[in-house]
């Protein structure tokens, strides 16, 4: 066992079926988090534009956050499918 910050891991603590969350819920939870942002900033869009609020820079930050989310985003898609073409093609 290891001891970090004062927390104990078990080892396989984030294995599947052994108490600790899939790969596939962490994924979820991250898709949900950038749809979130998303809808964070167009919301924001929509407050500058109506006059609702009058923080530009607030704006943008969301803005940026959201896009960078999305592009990291992206990103893992692209190389799990690298992984599973790999993985695809390997010989048997």
């Amino acid at each position: 066992m290891s001891k970090a910050a004062g927390v104990q891991a078990s080892p396989g603590a984030d294995m599947p079926g052994t108490g600790g969350a899939s790969f596939a819920d962490l994924l979820s939870k991250q898709i949900g988090e950038v749809t979130q942002m998303q809808r964070d900033a167009s919301q924001a869009v929509q407050d500058l534009a109506t006059g609702r609020t009058d923080d530009v820079t607030g704006v943008f930050v969301a803005m940026e956050k959201s896009e960078t989310a999305f592009k990291t985003l992206l990103a893992i898609r692209s190389k799990l499918l690298d992984a599973y073409d790999e993985i695809k093609n390997m010989p048997i």
